[in-house]
């Protein structure tokens, strides 16, 4: 009897330990409560557009750092120590190379020595080094305010592919009350056909229309586990499952500003026009490759002859270098003409991009205007669905209506909550396109 408490004691250890375990499991595989916001920083710090962009930022300001080579001095340092035996300095005459002469033949080999010396150049005139310092400037501006412009658009991309992932959640609860409400129905047409008050005709058609629900409640949960999915990837989050989103999506404003482009608040046209003045740039650079150098130099050197001298000499130069390329094999020629369509190929992406901006700033206007007409009368139209869903499972339970007619209740119902969460979800997209169009919008910030 003992041991039968002690086994039971210690399966009663076990279990609680075994639930304790699988509690801490759920509990760290469970999903953490995502906010907007907190989603937005996410993307702000690991959204793989934006560490492009940054790293293309930190590349155009690495390449401004590195022209500074054709205006600062350039400072070097060389030693170089020598031990040979040459053949040409077996038996040579002395008396050719010691003062007095003295008459004989004697050996010069090894020769032993050091040189160290430390050279400065420093350029005086260096147009083409003048141009390369303006136009990695300009690049640099145009990284600065294209990284500005991307981490708009991935504020945008969050915003919609969180609310998108809401949205499909509440299309999901959508089919799940239609399918509910399909199995309603065919529960009490079953039970009509017991109590001889309906046909069998009656329960074929909810049957039908429950199995239309259930396939359509499949694909509502593939469209929330793609959507999930795609905030992931915007997020630059690793990992699978579904994510728990604390904000519903918001009711649309009434009002939007009006439709206006503001160019200056476009910072990818800024960006474009600084890629613009740095291919100008890069023309003048390219040209200046006609124009001669002038650089001042200064060399300081040591020498030490150990062997076979035995000398030390201390020695330094300064002088002024002019150099000039008169012919390069066409090269100047061709790195000309490619500047020269670099920057008709910029100044046409400029133009493009203006006239895409104001085509963008209407149409995303125009298509607010719609949505939210569109979800205001969605908005009116579930209610008098939902009235008329009541109404009609009423009169089909008095043996007023018939099957057909509350089959086709439901349905318009569904269509009715359909419509109302898809308009609120483009409302919101529209707005934010909006306001990325018009450049009024902020980055992070809902819009209106």
């Amino acid at each position: 009897m003992n041991q039968t408490k002690r086994l039971l004691a210690a399966v009663l250890v076990v279990m609680i330990a075994s639930a304790a375990m699988i509690g801490e499991r759920v509990t760290a595989t469970s999903p953490q409560p995502l906010s907007l916001q907190q989603a937005l920083a996410l993307a702000r710090a690991d959204n793989p557009e934006l560490l492009i962009s940054r790293a293309q930022k930190a590349r155009a300001e690495a390449t401004r750092v590195k022209t500074r080579q054709g205006i600062l001095p350039t400072v070097s340092l060389d030693a170089t120590y020598l031990n040979a035996d040459v053949g040409l300095l077996d038996r040579v005459s002395s008396g050719a190379l010691v003062v007095p002469p003295v008459p004989g033949v004697g050996e010069l080999n090894p020769v032993e020595g050091n040189l160290v010396g430390m050279q400065l150049v420093q350029p005086l005139i260096n147009v083409g080094a003048w141009h390369a310092r303006t136009q990695a400037g300009h690049a640099e501006g145009a990284a600065r305010l294209g990284l500005h412009r991307a981490e708009h658009e991935v504020a945008v991309a969050t915003i919609e592919a969180y609310f998108g992932a809401g949205t499909a959640q509440r299309q999901l609860s959508a089919e799940a009350r239609g399918l509910a409400a399909a199995r309603r129905a065919l529960r009490q047409a079953e039970a009509f056909v017991d109590q001889g008050l309906a046909t069998r005709l009656d329960v074929l058609n909810a049957r039908t229309r429950v199995g239309e629900m259930e396939a359509r409640l499949a694909l509502a949960e593939r469209r929330v586990v793609a959507s999930h999915a795609m905030l992931r990837q915007v997020l630059g989050l690793d990992g699978d499952g579904l994510l728990e989103l604390t904000d519903p999506v918001p009711e649309p404003a009434g009002q939007l500003p009006q439709e206006e482009f503001l160019p200056a608040e476009r910072k990818d046209l800024l960006a474009l026009e600084e890629a613009v003045k740095a291919a100008e740039a890069g023309v003048d650079r390219a040209r200046a490759a006609y124009l001669p150098d002038l650089n001042i130099f200064a060399r300081y050197q040591r020498i030490e002859m150990n062997q076979p001298f035995g000398f030390d000499e201390t020695d330094w130069i300064v002088g002024v270098n002019f150099g000039w390329t008169l012919f390069a094999g066409f090269g100047q020629q061709g790195a000309l003409d490619e500047a020269r369509a670099t920057e008709q190929e910029r100044r046409a992406e400029l133009r493009g991009l203006h006239q895409r901006a104001r085509r963008e700033v209407r149409d995303t206007h125009a298509w607010w205007r719609a949505e939210l007409q569109a979800w205001r009368s969605a908005a009116v139209s579930v209610a008098a669905a939902e009235e008329a869903l009541a109404l009609t499972e009423r009169r089909y339970a008095e043996g007023l209506d018939d099957m057909a007619a509350l089959l086709r209740a439901q349905a318009e119902e569904l269509a009715a909550l359909t419509r109302e969460t898809s308009a609120r979800y483009n409302v919101l997209v529209a707005a934010q396109r909006y306001g990325l169009a018009s450049g009024a919008g902020n980055p992070g910030e809902l819009w209106p």
